[in-house]
């Protein structure tokens, strides 16, 4: 079972739902370090998660991380990634995609193991990966 940060988050119950299928499939979610990174920061100065900028439920997701190995993958960043993110960027000079987004986008590409992306931006599905890969936002 997965922990309640913030039910109030309108990307929530997907997200809970896609970690939940996947424990049953036994497939691993990747995770980018870029990810756990920008996930750590949005917890612990999301008010309506931490309180008074408690830092508890953030490290919480961060245990979590580490500890279901059978579930999540952290990943390291893709080689040169800061050089290849900024000329990812500036291709896609017309979509909104962060600085997160190109290392995620790219570390996607260059595992050719990767069929699925899953995201609470809809606006990934505009990249072109060199080998099919399924974006999945909770959009959709």
């Amino acid at each position: 079972m997965i922990a309640a940060l913030n039910r109030g988050d309108r990307h929530h119950r997907w997200a809970v739902d896609v970690i939940e299928s996947q424990r049953r499939l036994g497939a691993h979610l990747v995770v980018p370090e870029a990810v756990a990174g920008e996930a750590y920061t949005k917890l612990r100065y999301d008010r309506r998660v931490s309180g008074r900028h408690d830092a508890r439920p953030a490290l919480t997701v961060f245990s979590l991380l580490a500890a279901d190995s059978k579930l999540f993958e952290m990943r390291s960043m893709p080689s040169e990634s800061y050089k290849r993110s900024i000329e990812l960027l500036a291709r896609y000079v017309d979509q909104t995609f962060s600085w997160v987004d190109a290392i995620v986008l790219l570390s996607a590409d260059d595992d050719r193991g990767v069929e699925r992306l899953w995201t609470v931006d809809s606006t990934l599905s505009a990249y072109r990966f060199s080998h099919q890969v399924v974006v999945s936002s909770s959009g959709n």
